[in-house]
């Protein structure tokens, strides 16, 4: 179909699509964020192990929307070491954000075990990550860009893959957090 699009209109297609690659790193890196701050307080050795493995791979999908930029023929505004028009403040001011959210309801929930409380918050963050990546993935499909789905189909499956395992920590930790009111 996009054989019977002219230049300008595809052109103007695929500048549409930047605001959401920005949308899509800012995701990402808030909840790489939250997934290392997090990581880093579990007390159980093999939880914050899985953790630790999987903030290896957010960073690769955060470096990844990088390749998202190119796949689309976009130019990033940010350019590694450098602050761009998506300066890391941003991302840590939505972890954080989400994170006191997530404070206030796992205390109105009853559960006492601040990285409990955490882990919930991380599920819902995967989830919008793995969201901003399947957009990415849908705008490829439909402006024929092959490259595109390149890149997000092996990430929205890992990503969709550690939501499981993180979904199982976070239940594994459910009982010591609600009915014994400790952390993990």
């Amino acid at each position: 179909m996009l054989v019977e699009i002219d230049a300008p209109t595809v052109t103007a297609y695929l500048d549409r699509v930047t605001p959401w690659l920005r949308t899509t790193r800012t995701l990402q890196s808030a909840y790489r964020k939250m997934l290392e701050d997090t990581a880093d307080e579990v007390g159980e050795p093999h939880i914050r192990a899985w953790l630790h493995e999987i903030a290896d791979a957010a960073r690769r999908h955060e470096a990844a929307v990088e390749d998202l930029y190119g796949a689309f023929g976009q130019e990033s505004k940010k350019r590694p070491g450098t602050a761009g028009s998506d300066t890391p403040v941003v991302p840590t001011v939505l972890a954080t954000a989400r994170e006191l959210i997530g404070e206030v309801q796992g205390l109105g929930a009853g559960a006492r075990g601040r990285t409990w409380r955490h882990m919930r918050v991380l599920l819902l963050s995967n989830l919008d990550a793995i969201s901003g990546f399947a957009v990415a993935e849908q705008l490829g499909l439909t402006l024929a860009r092959p490259a595109v789905i390149d890149i997000t189909f092996p990430i929205v499956a890992e990503k969709s893959r550690h939501q499981l395992l993180i979904r199982e920590c976070y239940l594994e930790m459910a009982a010591k957090a609600i009915l014994y009111r400790s952390d993990v």
